[in-house]
């Protein structure tokens, strides 16, 4: 009888092993999300396929300068890299020094531009405009979200990935 019982235990071990590397290898081949949650409830309301080293922007309209900002973010090795902030009057809130490894430029049509950022986030915050929309921007594709349509106005609106090893 306690040669059945180890039996038993070795092979729910062995079946229990298996199923964890299953889920394991799983875990890093599905593709890549970038998840779009409310901040408040926790309700995921979109989910865009995003491959490693693909980027997305976050496009408003600045409260208080009431000019255009442009953050540029890329997916690298499962978190969220800010790229680039594109922005073009001073004001609360905005850059005034670069940190190390950062450059500025000036753009033709008049925008003042930070590349080189090296801000890494688990998730990414924004609370979306009351008067001004904000719209989550993929460039690869062009597609361009309305996140107050989505959301409505002041909510917290979360970005974090899912998939390919996170």
């Amino acid at each position: 009888m306690a040669s059945r019982r180890k039996k038993v235990v070795i092979t729910i071990t062995a079946a229990a092993a298996l199923l964890l590397a299953a889920v394991i290898v799983l875990l890093f081949t599905l593709p890549q999300y970038l998840i779009v949650r409310d901040a408040d409830t926790g309700m995921i309301r979109k989910a865009y396929r995003l491959p490693p080293g693909g980027t997305f922007a976050v496009e408003f309209v600045h409260s208080v300068n009431l000019t255009p900002v442009i953050d540029t973010f890329r997916a690298e090795d499962g978190y969220i890299q800010a790229e680039s902030s594109l922005f073009y009057s001073f004001g609360a809130g905005m850059p005034t020094e670069l940190n190390p490894g950062e450059s500025f430029s000036h753009t033709e049509d008049g925008g003042m531009l930070i590349s080189g950022m090296s801000y890494t986030y688990d998730k990414l915050s924004y609370i979306v405009g009351t008067v001004y929309d904000h719209f989550l921007v993929f460039p690869a594709t062009g597609e361009r979200v309305n996140l107050r349509e989505l959301f409505g106005r002041n909510a917290r609106v979360e970005f974090f990935l899912f998939g390919n090893g996170r």
